[in-house]
């Protein structure tokens, strides 16, 4: 299951993103890489731009921290 918290709701809405997009990206990741503690950031491309969602997974849940626009990502070859 995701879910979202307030703080990535919050953000969602300030960013013009779409849920469908984020949920997207973490159903369809193009890239995953491990983050700061037991976070992750999974990207997916969408238009020009690659959107950037930090997660935690708990069990089977993901938990939603943040989404946004990437602009200066570049793949690297250590992705999950």
């Amino acid at each position: 299951m995701i879910e979202f918290t307030d703080h990535a709701l919050r953000k969602i809405v300030q960013r013009n993103l779409k849920k469908a997009w984020v949920k997207e990206t973490l159903d369809k990741p193009e890239y995953i890489y491990p983050s700061y503690q037991n976070r992750e950031i999974a990207y997916r491309k969408i238009g020009k731009l690659y959107l950037a969602v930090v997660f935690i997974r708990e069990g089977k849940d993901m938990i939603i921290l943040t989404a946004y626009w990437d602009k200066s990502f570049k793949p690297k070859k250590e992705a999950l």
